[in-house]
């Protein structure tokens, strides 16, 4: 797997990110934990070595705690593995309480303490505040997380779910040296949302739109795009063989993806797909992340339910 160089990062990052959100949510323990080791396993011998994480992942589980962590940290921790970047992300909402907000200092640092003794690390290599709250001043966001940087408890910070005003401000107001803290943003992108008409993420959930990339191209932050392959849009339309043709779309009855999305521009895509994928061999799912990886300082999050689907993308 081939590296990334972001201007905003000390160290090379592997170009695809795993997700890592499902991991634990069925059990720290037995066949589930096994399941999630041996997907670690697979992407870590295809050269992967950066991770995504976040304090809330598994905390709609079966136990109610930060799983995805607690999995990440014994999976490093027993298989010596000292040269994975691991992002992780703080001050999301609760899942019991989503109406109150936890962008705060103390919300932020409660959660990097938890996420620290979780992954085994003295230093997260990168924080992500993950929910914004437009209702508190980004300079005050800015200085908590700052001081994180400088205690040295994270290499560098960013947002998820931010738009690109307050990451601008964010940035203008850390001044010259703001590299030595930001490292980017991690927002919902992927071609089929691209190619959709007026779409708009659901659930607070903000999209890794024109002005971001912009802004992103301008400065030289990354852009870690979640929902990188649409939740499987495309693999799902060629599975019902779904066709577009002449302008409109035929055979989709047993479509199970988001039909919000079946616009022209995603049929004009999915035909380049296919293709694509009838003369390389290699999966629509997996070519459609292609769209994402041609962009500057982009570095796709996807995640995999069985390490198999992992295996195409050693490639990239």
């Amino acid at each position: 797997m081939q590296n990334i160089k972001l201007p905003t990062y000390p160290a090379p990052l592997s170009c695809l990110c795993l997700g890592t959100a499902s991991m634990g949510n069925e059990g720290l323990t037995g066949e589930p934990l096994d399941k999630a080791f041996t997907i670690l396993d697979t992407y870590y011998a295809m050269g992967g070595r950066f991770l995504d994480t976040a304090n809330v992942y598994g905390r709609w589980g079966v136990d109610k705690t930060n799983a995805s962590e607690q999995v990440i940290g014994r999976w490093l921790t027993m298989r010596r593995i000292t040269d994975m970047v691991v992002t992780t992300k703080a001050c999301h909402y609760a899942p019991e309480a989503p109406e109150i907000s936890r962008v705060t200092e103390a919300d932020m640092e409660t959660d990097i303490e938890e996420s620290r003794r979780s992954l085994k690390m003295d230093r997260l290599d990168i924080c992500l505040l993950h929910r914004d709250n437009e209702a508190v001043d980004i300079r005050t966001i800015v200085d908590f997380c700052v001081k994180q940087v400088d205690a040295g408890k994270i290499t560098r910070f960013g947002f998820s779910n931010y738009r690109a005003e307050r990451v601008e401000k964010a940035i203008a107001y850390m001044g010259e040296g703001w590299q030595k803290y930001f490292a980017g943003v991690s927002n919902e992108w992927s071609l089929a949302m691209e190619n959709a008409e007026g779409y708009c993420p659901g659930n607070g959930m903000v999209a890794a739109d024109m002005p971001l990339r912009i802004l992103a191209e301008k400065k030289g932050f990354g852009i870690f795009p979640f929902s990188s392959t649409a939740h499987g849009f495309f693999a799902k339309l060629q599975q019902c063989g779904a066709v577009y043709e002449d302008g409109a779309w035929s055979n989709i009855d047993q479509f199970r993806g988001n039909r919000n999305w079946l616009s022209s521009a995603n049929g004009e895509a999915y035909n380049k797909l296919l293709a694509a994928s009838a003369s390389s061999g290699i999966s629509v799912n997996t070519l459609s992340l292609q769209y994402l990886l041609d962009q500057t300082n982009t570095i796709p999050v996807m995640s995999v339910s069985r390490p198999e689907q992992l295996a195409e993308l050693a490639e990239l």
